[in-house]
Parts: C-alpha cells; structure tokens; sequence
C-alpha cells in the first residue's frame, strides 16, 4: 500500500505543527538557561546579601542592647541617687 498524497490542508498543519516543535524546542533551551541564570544570580549576588544583612542586623542589635544597658545601669544609678 503506497502512501497517499497529503492535501494542502494537511500539508499546512504538517508545517505548522514542525514550527510549533521547533519553537517549544527554543522556548525549553531559553527557559533552561533563564532558570542557570536565576540560579547563579541567586548564590553569587543574593544570598550573600543576605548573609550580609544578618551580620549587620546582629551587629546593631549586639550595639543596640549594649547601648540599652549603659542606659539602664545610668538610669539606676540616677534612680538610686534620689
């Protein structure tokens, strides 16, 4: 049995559907690379921002309490002088 001739309506849908293919195909590639990217971004400039911030955000609080009982200790000191 031979294989029949395709109508230009199935023709078209062939092609259609090859350049659908081919554009899913790209589309996969890009979206791969988009998520190394994300990735990359993500451990060399983000997280170690966070990291950062932390280290100051326990600085200031480490400066902070440091600071709350100087206070404390003048306010007793000035409480118990009265």
């Amino acid at each position: 049995m031979g294989t029949a001739a395709k109508t230009p309506l199935e023709e078209s849908i062939d092609k259609a559907i090859t350049e659908l293919e081919t554009v899913a195909d790209e589309i996969r590639v890009k979206v791969h690379l988009a998520g190394m990217d994300a990735t990359t971004a993500w451990n060399e400039k983000l997280e170690p921002r966070l990291h950062e911030a932390r280290g100051h955000a326990s600085e200031a609080k480490a400066a902070s309490k440091l600071a709350i009982e100087d206070a404390l200790k003048a306010f007793k000191a000035f409480a118990a002088s009265l």
